[in-house]
């Protein structure tokens, strides 16, 4: 069986579509399909998109798809990661709190929801600097909790709203669907194909 993760929330559209290729029809509170893909039988997951980069990189999903950040996050090597799927694009920022004149350097604290991301993208840049982690937005936090916070920005309303500008940017993320090295890239093939026939369908 060939499991694949999607994701809930703002990405909902694309895991329609896909399930849209896939024969499956997503009922109000269903988590959990199952479907056939050339007779072999695929379950399909709706889930939180971190949950989705951590099963891929753990191998318990076979597939899924989820933000470039969660990939990068739990180690999913670009080599796996088979088409992207835009179902957003976002900047990954370094925000700090408007007037806010220290360089990064002397920065004590990062609060972000992608721990393992900031240490490598702030690993010379705030040497001192502790990582804070949180399951979910993070600009809220500064200054109180953290000095500055690594996360996400679309249209920059939030961090505006919290007065915060951006410090540092670090390139833009997307979503991709990624496959996890427990199967052979030939078994899992059929319904990569399959599933990248729904950018076709949008298009």
């Amino acid at each position: 069986m060939i499991r694949v993760g999607l994701p809930k929330g703002r990405s909902m559209a694309d895991t329609r579509s896909l399930c849209a290729v896939l024969g499956v029809e997503i009922t109000p509170g269903g988590l959990r399909y199952k479907t056939f893909v050339d007779d072999v039988p695929v379950c399909v997951y709706l889930m939180k998109a971190p949950d989705i980069g951590r099963l891929l990189r753990q191998d318990v999903l076979d597939l899924g798809l989820t933000g470039d950040e969660w990939l990068i996050e739990h180690d999913v090597p670009g080599e796996r990661w088979c088409f992207e799927m835009t179902s957003y694009t976002a900047s990954v920022c370094l925000l700090m709190k408007h007037g806010d004149v220290r360089e990064p350097r002397w920065l004590r604290s990062v609060v972000t929801p992608h721990p393992n991301l900031a240490g490598r993208l702030l690993r010379d840049l705030v040497p001192d600097g502790r990582i804070i982690a949180v399951a979910g937005s993070s600009e809220g936090l500064v200054p109180d909790v953290g000095d500055a916070c690594l996360d996400l920005m679309e249209t920059g309303i939030t961090a505006r709203a919290n007065g915060l500008v951006v410090r540092l940017g670090f390139g833009s993320v997307t979503t991709h669907l990624a496959q996890s090295q427990r199967f052979r890239a030939e078994y899992v093939e059929p319904v990569v194909k399959l599933l990248a026939e729904s950018m076709v369908t949008v298009s």
